[in-house]
């Protein structure tokens, strides 16, 4: 299983902005991306960035999208992000059919 991150913006800067800040260095990314995209093949680094960009939506205006494998894409919202990271959650496990800690 992998899941499909996209964050979007239209504010200059921002993405790399916030991408610097969570990965906590200095990314070689041009200043105005607009779009950007990552796959993470471990669902819980997936999470971990879901997370945050929710929790810091009130300083970064970006759209946050994902995408469950081949599936359909679905934007994450303050309102459904709960709902969201349990869907994956449940994925994951039901997938790997274990209950042990994934290493980050």
């Amino acid at each position: 299983m992998y899941v499909t991150v996209n964050l979007l913006s239209k504010k200059p800067g921002e993405i790399k902005n916030f991408l610097e800040s969570y990965y906590q260095k200095k990314l070689d990314m041009d200043n105005d991306v607009g779009h950007w995209i990552y796959v993470y093949y471990k669902p819980l680094q997936a999470i971990d960035l879901i997370s945050t960009v929710i929790d810091n939506s009130d300083k970064h205006k970006m759209t946050l999208l994902i995408q469950v494998d081949k599936g359909d894409i679905h934007t994450v919202t303050y309102e459904n992000c709960n709902d969201i990271i349990k869907a994956l959650l449940y994925l994951y496990y039901k997938e790997t059919g274990t209950y042990e800690l994934e290493e980050m």
